[in-house]
């Protein structure tokens, strides 16, 4: 017992240098899922469909859907790079394919959102001249992300579980680093335990923030 915590407490930087990382892809990684997964989202919607875009986004929203994370990983990372000739580090495309993975889910959880506005807010603003642009924006968007929020909430803790899967492409994050602690010392059940608990302690971190979000958005009167 003594001899593991030990190897904890020296192993602890690696540990905090992978945690940093992992920080540091999840929030990339979720900003370029909300925003593309926003946008798409509001297309796919009953009352802002586009011609022909509208096709494009819900393929878009689908593929992402349908694909396995990590086999989208594999084609960012190597896939895409062999057929037009540049290199990605294995953060920049590990951010690229979670995100573009996620923006998915967030697409049809925003779609659903929206559609749940009942129909008398958009007549109703339409009445008052708003234009559907300003409508959207204004009023029907900040009631939708109320509804769509805890749906926001549970993809995101998934998205930070998901980071883990970078370390399949040798992204030195918080598993990649564990992994390679346990292959130098032989001691994998402390390593992977204490690797746990930073996991544990990070989504703790996130659901407490996500609580604060809905208690604020639950005073918000629209």
């Amino acid at each position: 017992m003594t001899n593991s915590l030990l190897l904890i407490w020296e192993s602890l930087p690696l540990f905090l240098k992978g945690t940093f990382v992992t920080v540091q892809l999840f929030f990339s990684a979720s900003f370029i899922s909300l925003i593309l997964g926003t946008c798409l989202g509001i297309l796919l919607s009953d009352k802002c469909k586009v011609p022909y875009l509208s096709k494009f986004t819900a393929g878009w929203a689908f593929i992402a859907k349908a694909v396995p994370f990590f086999v989208q990983l594999l084609i960012v990372y190597f896939v895409l790079p062999d057929l037009f000739g540049f290199s990605l580090s294995p953060l920049i495309a590990s951010i690229i394919a979670l995100g573009a993975c996620s923006s998915g889910y967030v697409a049809q959880f925003i779609q659903g959102a929206i559609n749940a506005i009942p129909h008398s807010q958009w007549e109703a603003a339409f009445t008052l001249g708003y234009s559907k642009k300003r409508t959207v924006l204004a009023i029907i968007f900040p009631q939708s992300l109320r509804i769509a929020l805890p749906s926001l909430n549970n993809e995101l803790e998934s998205l930070l579980k998901s980071t883990a899967v970078a370390s399949s492409i040798g992204m030195l994050e918080l598993t990649r680093i564990g992994m390679n602690v346990v292959s130098r010392e032989m001691e994998p059940v402390p390593i992977y335990l204490a690797i746990a608990f930073f996991y544990l302690c990070l989504s703790l971190l996130l659901n407490f923030a996500n609580k604060l979000i809905e208690k604020k958005v639950s005073y918000v009167k629209y």
